[in-house]
């Protein structure tokens, strides 16, 4: 199956200002690429804000790969375009059914491989490409990808780290000397990946086999060699679980990796004091966000308890109890 073939549908919302920053691959612009679906598009939306906030003086053409939004975020989508004259997003809206048998882990969304479509859709009409996780907020300068040589290599990303590390690799067949790199942040040389095939290899490989961190695993497996290590204030951690982790002032990219999200009304770290400026800052200022699973179900109640608000930890754990038991 041609993989661009999945794209049933596109919207294009804005219109750089300026047309010369429209020109396909011009160093004008900087083209930025989310894979979402409707869970992830008002972090996508906060993470947007803070881009434009902190990089006024740049041209940014986005690129949303979405199996599903609702209304009130697209027409969220359209104000932010209309209120930032250097901002045009293109919506291409994926079928997902290309994904039927790869697997999901917990956590996750079938919007992870989303990924693995951008790079073939796009490499007709721009030559590199940053693509971002929307669990992520930025806090410097994104003009900073284009100053980076690639030097020969496909993708550069920052190697990722976490004491579940070693023994991953060595599950993954992957040695010290390659190196495990995250997916969150990838600044892609879009004629390589497909000069290469990987978008097809991926495929390949997450049919015959269930990795457990699935695409990542994938671009690790297939293309590690490819890759060059990127400075980690690229795609700087700031894993919600910990309290104690302090944000280095060279960041440009802050990553909510990790399974707690600042967004979830039962993270207490006090670090998403960051996200919640940025957050009220937004369009997205209001959103909030619904579980998931009856384990979130139960987070909840524990939140809204906390918080006093005693009424509404009874629901939640009323669901906890009805949903574990539905299971």
């Amino acid at each position: 199956m041609d993989l661009a073939q999945s794209i049933y549908k596109t919207e294009t919302l804005g219109k750089i200002s300026n047309s010369k920053f429209l020109i396909p691959n011009s160093e004008f612009r900087i083209d930025i690429a989310f894979g979402v679906d409707a869970n992830y598009i008002p972090p996508m939306g906060i993470m947007l804000t803070s881009i434009l906030m902190n990089n006024p003086n740049e041209n940014f053409h986005v690129h949303v790969f979405l199996n599903s939004i609702l209304p009130e975020d697209v027409d969220k989508l359209k104000t932010l375009v209309n209120q930032y004259s250097n901002l045009q997003i293109d919506m291409y809206y994926v079928d997902v059914s290309v994904f039927k048998n790869f697997h999901i882990e917990k956590g996750y969304t079938v919007a992870t491989y989303h990924r693995i479509i951008i790079a073939k859709v796009l490499y007709t009409k721009i030559s590199k490409l940053l693509y971002i996780d929307a669990d992520t907020l930025c806090v410097g300068k994104i003009s900073e990808f284009q100053k980076l040589s690639f030097d020969d290599k496909m993708i550069m990303a920052v190697l990722d780290r976490g004491e579940w590390l070693p023994q991953h690799m060595k599950e993954m067949n992957i040695s010290e000397q390659q190196g495990y790199y995250n997916a969150g942040v990838l600044y892609i040389d879009l004629e390589r990946w497909n000069d290469f095939g990987l978008s097809e290899k991926m495929m390949e490989i997450l049919n015959e086999r269930k990795l457990s961190f699935q695409d990542q695993d994938a671009i690790n497996i297939l293309a590690g060699d490819q890759i060059k290590s990127l400075p980690v204030k690229f795609n700087q951690f700031l894993l919600m679980k910990h309290s104690n982790e302090e944000l280095p002032n060279d960041t440009i990219i802050i990553h909510f990796a990790g399974q707690l999200k600042p967004w979830q009304p039962w993270c207490e770290n006090p670090q998403r004091a960051i996200y919640d400026e940025y957050r009220n800052k937004s369009l997205w200022k209001d959103f909030n966000y619904q579980p998931r699973d009856y384990q979130e179900n139960r987070l909840m109640g524990k939140a809204a308890r906390h918080n006093g608000d005693y009424s509404a930890a009874l629901k939640w754990y009323y669901r906890y109890v009805r949903d574990k038991f539905k299971r």
